[in-house]
């Protein structure tokens, strides 16, 4: 199969303007925003990192996976921050978030940093 990097770029525009959609549906409503609004804006990150990183992840030699290696360690120590700060805030009453709110965001972070720490991780290396 041929690589097509812009069926990922289109890909990840339109979720893009899905999230912007729920943003601005969120705001002018002048209610929080949908928890969707962060899973999808974490899709549109993965799509466009998936656009580069796409034909090196296809490759299997040591590079690839010293770069997948070191983007896990670096995305569970964000999480690890991530859920320091949300419990921090939590337990401060800084923020209020229901159960599904917090893991979404969670969730939306975890595979925003994972994605964007493998783009950074191939251009270093």
């Amino acid at each position: 199969m041929d690589y097509y990097p812009k069926i990922f770029i289109i890909m990840g525009s339109l979720f893009g303007v899905m999230g912007a959609f729920f943003i601005t549906a969120g705001v002018s409503a002048n209610s929080t925003l949908l928890p969707q609004t962060y899973t999808v804006l974490s899709m549109a990150v993965l799509s466009y990192s998936m656009s580069f990183l796409y034909p090196q992840f296809k490759q299997k030699d040591e590079r690839m996976k010293l770069i997948r290696q070191k983007a896990m360690f670096y995305s569970f120590t964000a999480m690890m921050v991530y859920i320091s700060l949300l419990l921090l805030g939590l337990e401060l009453n800084v923020i209020s978030l229901n159960v599904v709110d917090a893991l979404t965001i969670l969730i939306s972070l975890n595979i925003s940093t994972l994605f964007l720490t493998m783009v950074f991780l191939a251009k270093k290396y």
